[in-house]
């Protein structure tokens, strides 16, 4: 028998060839389905337009590590929009095959859709990816802008008026010195008067006895308040306030020598005035026999007597605002 003219070697024959002429269309073939590119796309809406966040990769076949590609079409849809991405352009920047390009595309907020097509061309001359590729992302509803609260809001108003603190602003420790003469005013107009008037409605408070001395005001038929000084000649200082409709004063313990400067300051009738003095204290006229402070008042002749002592006292620093009040002075034993 010819085996070589029998029907199994035609038949194996015949199959030798097929499978030659497969490998030959699989090694032609696997460029094209090698070279491509691939786009996805995602969309969100921000302040009223449609960002879409694209993901280009030109993806080469691997047989050389260094492929590169460029665009040669680089199309987008809505028209009249751009890509953020220098290298997403026609003839721009060569890329390395398989590394992912991202880029935003910004679309008005009443589109539909949006769409990004590109064409790669590879530096492998042998090789020249014609088709197209394109990604397209559908918009979801309609994109608004979001409402912005307006940067100046108006103050909300208070339920209450604002309180007004309860201590003014306590003066300067030193008063301004005042001009020789009284009647000639200070050189700064901002100086107030040294005197108070006569019409303040408000009553000055000195009582004294053994071993104390007060000093204060009356407030309570005016509408305005005081502020009063203390400068002890110890070098002790206070500040009291006087509100309108109360009655204050400040107790000091006193002996022979002692005295306190006091300043008086009030604004009456839209006008600021001050006035100083200087109050020493003064040994009640019947004495202090067991050296104790307190007592009751002193009353008939005894008491004539404290109140002529009480009328040189006041003297004492010229006729200031005590000068004015000589009624309220009271001296106890």
């Amino acid at each position: 028998m010819n085996v070589s003219k029998s029907p199994l070697r035609r038949v194996s024959a015949l199959a030798a060839g097929s499978l030659i002429g497969l490998a030959g269309v699989a090694v032609f073939a696997t460029p094209a389905f090698a070279h491509h590119s691939t786009i996805a796309g995602d969309a969100n809406c921000v302040d009223g337009n449609w960002v879409v966040d694209w993901t280009v990769n030109a993806i080469g076949d691997g047989r050389s590590p260094n492929q590169t590609a460029t665009f040669t079409t680089v199309d987008l849809f809505p028209a009249k929009t751009s890509l953020d991405n220098p290298k997403l352009v026609v003839n721009g920047e060569p890329v390395p095959a398989g590394v992912p390009l991202t880029a935003k595309q910004v679309v008005p907020g009443d589109a539909k859709e949006a769409s990004l097509s590109v064409v790669a061309k590879w530096n492998d001359p042998s090789y020249f990816d014609g088709k197209v590729a394109t990604g397209n992302v559908f918009f979801k509803g309609e994109c608004e802008e979001t409402e912005k609260p307006p940067t100046d809001e108006p103050s909300t108003p208070t339920d209450e008026p604002s309180t007004p603190s309860e201590e003014p602003s306590t003066p300067s420790e030193e008063p301004s010195t005042p001009s020789e003469d009284p009647s000639v005013p200070a050189e700064n107009p901002s100086t107030p008067p040294l005197e108070i008037p006569e019409d303040v409605p408000a009553e000055p408070i000195l009582e004294m006895d053994c071993d104390t001395i007060s000093i204060g005001v009356d407030n309570t038929n005016n509408s305005t308040p005081f502020t009063i000084e203390y400068e002890t000649s110890k070098g002790e200082k206070r500040t009291l306030v006087v509100k309108p409709g109360e009655s204050k004063s400040e107790k000091f313990s006193a002996t022979e020598g002692f005295s306190v400067k006091v300043t008086f300051t009030v604004e009456f009738k839209g006008t600021k005035y001050s006035s100083s003095t200087e109050v020493p204290w003064t040994e009640p006229a019947e004495g202090c026999d067991d050296g104790e402070g307190g007592g009751l008042p002193v009353t008939g002749a005894a008491a004539g007597g404290v109140a002529a002592g009480a009328a040189g006292l006041l003297a004492i620093g010229g006729a200031l605002f005590f000068a004015a009040r000589r009624r309220k002075v009271k001296f106890t034993a």
